[in-house]
């Protein structure tokens, strides 16, 4: 028994090493992001105070913790009307500058509780519709913190398709090697994070005008549902 578990982790060493050695040679995708993120975004909409914050000063990151994902485009930009605070978070990589472990471990479940934030409810998987168009299904959380409560939606998007959240802890090499069966051959897709987050409920956020101008934009980072 020892001796076949031996066989088939230096068999699976092979694999994800001769994968790296044939993909240094073939060029990555094409990118889908044509403008930046700031723009793409609505930077003005009546009714509403927009602010653009800080990267740094995000629930998801430290001054540290930016620079090391090393995102290639990224905005924080929050929208208030009222007692209605809407916030948007996204973060975007080119096709081959992250693994996609790495970038999938940005999520509120790590960098909100590292943050001080409590986890109050989560759901996995869950469908995302707006008036115009279904997303990649969403990941669901609300999280508290000094009295606040945020309702957040989050995506890890990996080539337009949603990247599942539910983690294990495997080795390297297995956890490379089930990227593979998930995503292919191919481990060099673009990437989002994309993060919406309010203090108010989605059925209220959606009868609001301007909202829809939100969630319309944010197709945009190629997030309809995908059929295959």
């Amino acid at each position: 028994m020892k001796k076949m578990c031996l066989i088939f982790l230096a068999l699976a060493l092979l694999a994800v090493f001769g994968l790296r050695a044939y993909f240094a040679f073939v060029p990555p995708p094409e990118a889908s992001l044509g403008q930046s993120l700031a723009d793409i975004l609505p930077n003005k909409m009546p009714g509403w105070e927009i602010t653009d914050h800080d990267m740094a000063k995000s629930p998801e990151a430290s001054a540290r913790v930016s620079n090391f994902l090393n995102f290639d485009d990224a905005i924080f930009r929050s929208y208030r009307r009222g007692d209605t605070l809407i916030g948007v978070y996204v973060a975007y990589w080119k096709p081959g500058k992250a693994s996609y472990r790495w970038a999938g471990s940005h999520t509120p479940d790590t960098c909100w509780i590292i943050n001080g934030w409590t986890r109050c409810d989560r759901k996995y998987s869950i469908p995302f519709k707006t008036k115009n168009q279904e997303f990649e299904p969403a990941e669901f959380g609300v999280y508290e913190k000094n009295g606040t409560t945020q309702k957040v939606y989050f995506w890890h998007l990996v080539g337009g398709k949603a990247n599942a959240y539910k983690q294990k802890k495997h080795s390297y090499y297995l956890n490379a090697l089930k990227d593979i069966q998930k995503h292919g051959l191919n481990q060099r897709k673009e990437q989002f994070f994309v993060r919406l987050s309010s203090n108010k409920d989605i059925e209220i956020l959606s009868q609001l005008k301007g909202f829809n101008d939100i969630t319309d934009a944010m197709l945009d980072l190629n997030m309809q549902k995908k059929t295959s």
